[in-house]
């Protein structure tokens, strides 16, 4: 079991040798190959692992993290920047992954409770066991003891009733087992196929192996749109230009500027909602289990790590994707000077364009790609529009077999492998979505 250390169990445990040894599970937990690809996850458990430590509890308010780890300015909006919440949950998870794997030896062990910021240090203690010889067998009741051969069957029930009561007691056995195996998540006889290709799905959604959803940040386009001025993927993760501001600033001079905001659009939310479903309808049970949705500003650079990735949105919304453009052959950019998307083709086969345009009247385009993550093993699916209704068209793409199917079929090869693909679409665009999705052209790599 597990002892929660408090100030009443701590007597025997002079206050200086209690502070040293949890400084060394501290130290021995921050240089761990668990944490040694996140600087910030690393950062935040330093802070409050010596708070803890040293008693500065009223250290350890959202506010006061958010100023103290993360650089924000004091009085900044933690109801919209959400980056303290958001890493200290990616900490929990590392901590139980450290603690499950490679510190799974450890007599001290630390977490930070759900609902708190402060650390928690608790002795591990191995579980009572109790002697062989004081487990007694179960005392067989006498009426379901075998009648000793030669003596009479004492008078009972008819032979139908038990028969009755014996068949009662199957069905009450055997409903609730019916009734999870209908309800359970993960797969079972009840499941229904899957919307869209099973390989594409299996390819990324894998039980060990994290998949971050990762759906836009329309209030970075919108910023983008007002400042008249691009986003590198450095600035974003840093927030740098959330300091850059002018036109962007609100009348009232003291709401939070438009950047900084937390707006998600709609389009990439359907999508997210079929997506999530995805691993209990292909058979992979603990696929829901090593999925994660995250805002694109709240992503970091170790998610990307040894993940499956699905990012949604071009640059301006998701400026995840520029790590992954420099391997595809299309590449959509925005102009938001003149406000017209280019979608280049570096690599147009027969009946391709070099150059599509969505901005003065012509339909609205959506690239589907599917590459290799860079950073490690897993693989990476790109979902990018020319509008924020565009990715309307994804979703009509993975629920028609006639659009999906051709594409899939060419990229898998006869051993079964998936090859990479990219697959631009066009759509005509109508209020509230997209409708008549085309494919436009497909590259097999």
């Amino acid at each position: 079991m597990i002892e929660v250390i408090t100030s009443g169990s701590q007597n025997s445990i002079p206050d200086e040798e209690l502070r040293g040894n949890r400084r060394q599970e501290l130290e021995r937990v921050l240089s761990s190959r668990t944490f040694s690809k996140s600087a910030r996850l690393r950062s935040l458990l330093k802070y409050i692992g010596e708070c803890s430590i040293e008693g500065r509890l009223d250290e350890l308010s959202e506010q006061q993290i958010g100023i103290s780890v993360f650089e924000r300015n004091p009085g900044y909006n933690s109801a919209e920047d959400t980056i303290v919440r958001v890493t200290a949950r990616h900490l929990r998870e590392r901590l139980d992954l450290y603690y499950r794997e490679e510190g799974l030896s450890s007599s001290l062990q630390i977490s930070v409770p759900k609902g708190s910021y402060s650390a928690s240090f608790r002795q591990s203690m191995p579980a009572p066991t109790v002697p062989a010889a004081l487990i007694a067998a179960p005392e067989i009741p006498e009426a379901t003891k075998p009648p000793v051969v030669g003596q009479p069957r004492s008078a009972g029930w008819p032979m139908t009733a038990r028969a009755a009561v014996a068949a009662c007691a199957v069905l009450a056995l055997l409903l609730p087992i019916l009734v999870y195996l209908m309800v359970r998540p993960g797969p079972n006889v009840f499941t229904r196929n899957p919307a869209g290709p099973t390989i594409l799905w299996k390819a990324l959604f894998t039980s060990g192996r994290k998949t971050f959803l990762v759906p836009g940040d329309a209030s970075l386009d919108a910023y983008v749109s007002w400042e008249q001025r691009n986003v590198s993927l450095y600035d974003y993760t840093n927030q740098n230009y959330q300091h850059d501001v002018s036109a962007s600033v609100p009348p009232s001079k003291v709401d939070v500027p438009l950047g900084a905001r937390s707006v998600t659009p709609m389009a990439d939310l359907r999508l997210v909602s079929d997506l999530v479903q995805i691993p209990a309808q292909i058979a992979e049970p603990q696929g829901s289990a090593w999925t994660e949705i995250c805002y694109a500003r709240d992503m970091v650079v170790a998610n990307t790590h040894d993940a499956n990735l699905i990012l949604i949105g071009s640059a301006t919304f998701n400026p995840w994707v520029t790590l992954y453009q420099q391997s595809l052959d299309f590449h959509v950019q925005w102009n938001y000077k003149n406000g017209v998307y280019t979608v280049t083709n570096k690599a147009p086969k027969a009946g391709d364009s070099p150059v599509y345009e969505y901005g003065h009247g012509e339909k609205p385009l959506t690239l589907i790609a599917l590459t290799d993550n860079s950073q490690g093993q897993g693989r990476v699916l790109l979902i990018e529009g020319t509008s924020m209704g565009t990715t309307y068209a994804a979703v009509s793409f993975f629920k028609n077999e006639h659009l999906w199917k051709p594409v899939i079929s060419a990229a898998t090869d006869r051993s079964g492998k998936l090859h990479n693909f990219e697959v631009l679409l066009s759509s005509d665009f109508v209020r509230g979505g997209v409708s008549n999705t085309q494919i436009v052209s497909t590259h097999i790599h």
